[in-house]
């Protein structure tokens, strides 16, 4: 079995608040049995990338390692990822070296009552590749087999790269059984909120609304098919005016902003679901009396899982069904990922989408 070429590679390391350095670390060429070592194309930067870089440790291991690896800060970061297999793998794997595949990168411990049930995603002991033991930016990542999957070559890696969080977005239109005919509304128009409106209207959607307070966002949705994009003040109006005052369905919060849950849940109409998506720490406070009396559904759409949202979400890309291009508004080479991708995002975040770091520069 052949070697990696080099000893050592770059890797964007977590060290502390604030804290991410590009360092040299030794190549992963010893991989656990069901494991193996793949060379990372493309890895998007993720809003909780973001968030541990600010406000970490938030995932991060660091006084404790992480119970299914080991592993403690600093570690690579980087969960949004798509690589070659090497010819470095260990026992038992199946998927042959030059093989592209999208990594999905959620860890579980597959012993637990809702691993045996499927719902590994929600296992107590889960983590992902980049949060809790190393990940996508560097020039290599050692991930289970099971996270890979295939994809054609016709589907360029920096776009494959956007299958996790478009995973999400499909998670979240599942968990919000959203079907033929329902009006739905998107309340956030980030990289997930504006991929699950696309996901809406695959799903059969007959109404799909934005609410987002940035223009070009609302124009990126109108340009998707979105129906109808609105500020978040102009919201209510347009909800009853776009379904002929029988209200939404279905309102998923893709915000991440405290104020915009409840936002959702009154947006949703009676009956109505809420699925929320995004993620922000704290209370959630609504007027409890007039959720029970409109009996109202509140749903948690929590990542996504390797059996069914990540598939899903690889083949819609192959088959162009989503479109995630004017989403990619910055590629950024492995060396400048601190300055231009963690402190451009912090710095102007209604400016930049999605951020894909090429570790291996290539035309994609």
């Amino acid at each position: 079995m052949s070697q990696l070429p080099a000893d050592s590679m770059q890797a964007a390391r977590w060290y502390g608040r604030r804290d991410v350095r590009v360092v040299d670390v030794p190549v992963p060429t010893d991989p656990r049995p069901g494991w193996l070592v793949a060379k990372v194309d493309a890895c998007g930067l993720c809003g909780t990338d973001i968030e541990e870089y600010l406000h970490g440790p938030l995932l991060t291991p660091v006084d404790e390692p992480f119970a299914l690896t080991g592993a403690t800060a600093p570690l690579t970061l980087g969960h949004e990822l798509v690589g070659t297999v090497t010819e470095v793998v260990g026992d038992g794997v199946t998927l042959t070296p030059g093989t592209r595949v999208a990594i999905e990168g959620n860890l579980f411990c597959g012993e637990c009552d809702w691993c045996r049930r499927g719902q590994t995603n929600v296992c107590p002991r889960s983590g992902q590749l980049g949060q809790r033991t190393d990940g996508g930016l560097a020039h290599y990542v050692a991930t289970p087999e099971y996270c890979c999957i295939p994809y054609s070559a016709d589907l360029p890696p920096g776009q494959a790269a956007l299958a996790e969080p478009l995973s999400v977005a499909v998670r979240a239109i599942r968990r919000g059984r959203v079907g033929v005919g329902d009006r739905v509304a998107v309340v956030g128009g980030g990289t997930v909120g504006l991929l699950t409106a696309q996901v809406a209207r695959i799903a059969g959607a007959d109404t799909v609304m934005l609410v987002e307070p940035n223009p070009v966002r609302r124009a990126l949705a109108s340009s998707f098919g979105a129906d109808v994009a609105v500020t978040p003040e102009e919201a209510q109006a347009a909800a009853t005016a776009s379904t002929g005052g029988h209200g939404l369905d279905v309102v998923l919060d893709c915000a991440g902003v405290r104020q915009a849950t409840p936002q959702a849940i009154e947006l949703t109409r009676r009956a109505g679901r809420t699925v929320l998506v995004a993620i922000y720490p704290g209370d959630l406070t609504f007027d409890a009396l007039d959720f029970l009396a409109s009996e109202k559904e509140l749903i948690a759409s929590m990542s996504h899982t390797y059996t069914a949202d990540y598939p899903d979400a690889v083949r819609l890309l192959e088959t162009a069904k989503v479109d995630v291009r004017p989403l990619i508004t910055d590629r950024v080479a492995l060396p400048d990922v601190v300055r231009d991708g963690f402190e451009a995002l912090v710095a102007e975040p209604q400016k930049h989408l999605k951020v894909v770091v090429e570790p291996h520069p290539r035309d994609n």
